[in-house]
């Protein structure tokens, strides 16, 4: 692996072009964020449930961060092929996906692992000890998913394959990082704050319209960052090549 710490911060911008040109890349984000919506709803979290409330919540979060994680998997496929060729047929996309689900979901698995584990062990440090460590585990395994989904790495060794990319290139792996907070973590936030008075406020009683503004917004969001992921992943893998 070479060992690249340069930024296309060019890609930054052609990436919301590419978005432009290719809106297929939103539509496995999207489907994968309304199936999340509709079994959070049916397995809702119930905190005068008990046990077994307390553990179809988890449940329902592990399937739903799964099914985010394989509609992003797809969409960084999308998006790898509209880099390299100018062109990305979805269906293509969706097989080679199919082709590679074992190895995505153990990806998928494995980065959601290590997450939960460090934000759990440094919950026992004051302060920001669990927020910080989990930052640390995110900036080191983000290429995880993209190493299984476009790198053709099985499953099981796509966390030491982003240890080794994100150790090689670290200017590069903190800006993706940083959008990755943003468009997971930071956005959702803000989309929440809007939407909840804007439609709940007019006394429509229902969840179904901005449940599905916030899926698309949140796809959206995650097409970009796929369309960047995707991109920074080669360019540390590989070298620049386009």
């Amino acid at each position: 692996m070479r060992n690249l710490g340069s930024v296309d911060l060019v890609a930054y911008l052609r990436a919301f072009a590419l978005l432009v040109r290719h809106p297929q890349i939103v539509l496995a984000p999207l489907l994968a964020a309304i199936v999340g919506i509709l079994l959070l709803m049916l397995m809702p979290a119930d905190s005068g449930g008990g046990f077994l409330a307390s553990a179809n919540s988890g449940l329902a979060g592990l399937f739903a961060q799964l099914i985010s994680s394989f509609g992003l998997a797809v969409a960084l496929i999308v998006a790898d092929a509209a880099w390299r060729r100018g062109r990305a047929p979805f269906d293509a996309a969706w097989e080679e996906s199919v082709r590679k689900a074992g190895d995505i979901l153990i990806a998928a698995l494995g980065f959601t692992f290590v997450i939960y584990v460090a934000g759990l062990v440094g919950s026992i440090i004051p302060l920001f000890g669990s927020i910080v460590l989990a930052l640390v585990a995110l900036y080191f395994f983000i290429y995880a998913l993209p190493a299984a989904a476009i790198g053709g790495i099985p499953g099981g060794a796509t966390l030491q394959v982003s240890l080794e990319r994100a150790r090689g290139a670290v200017v590069p792996t903190l800006l993706v990082t940083a959008l990755y907070v943003i468009t997971f973590y930071v956005a959702p936030t803000v989309i929440e704050a809007v939407l909840t008075p804007l439609y709940f406020g007019t006394g429509l009683g229902s969840r179904v319209v901005p449940s599905l503004v916030d899926a698309l917004v949140r796809a959206i969001l995650s097409s970009y960052f796929a369309l960047v992921l995707a991109k920074t992943y080669t360019d540390i893998s590989f070298g620049r090549r386009w």
